[in-house]
């Protein structure tokens, strides 16, 4: 079991740079009036995989007699859905120009304040 908080705590670190990373990126691109490439998308998709990898350990944790306070369980959800959403609607984001791109930066602040709400509930 603690082979999977720390395995938790690391993602967390990676979900915390990795949207910074993609808030930045996004800004940069609507500064720039830029569609991203793949690799954007392909950043986007492995740090929302990640988000699933929380998860997964969560049940693993919970299912290891680790019960998770009602406020960590409803932001890891609302974060797995905003995570789900991002990815499907990406391409839907990108047609809509720059615009798209703020709307980018914005998820993944949201996010990343998402991670850190779940941090504080999971100390409690």
């Amino acid at each position: 079991m603690t082979t999977a908080l720390q395995l938790k705590d690391w993602i967390t670190v990676w979900l915390v740079a990795g949207n910074a990373l993609l808030a930045l990126w996004s800004l940069f691109l609507y500064w720039r009036q830029r569609a991203p490439g793949p690799l954007f998308f392909h950043a986007l998709v492995f740090f929302q995989l990640l988000i699933g990898a929380q998860v997964a350990l969560g049940i693993f944790l919970f299912a290891a007699g680790l019960p998770p306070s009602s406020g960590h369980l409803m932001y890891g959800v609302l974060n797995a859905v905003l995570a789900a959403g991002r990815v499907l609607g990406h391409a839907r984001l990108v047609g809509s120009g720059a615009q798209g791109m703020l709307w980018h930066g914005l998820l993944s602040l949201l996010a990343i304040a998402l991670v850190a709400r779940s941090l504080v509930t999971a100390a409690s």
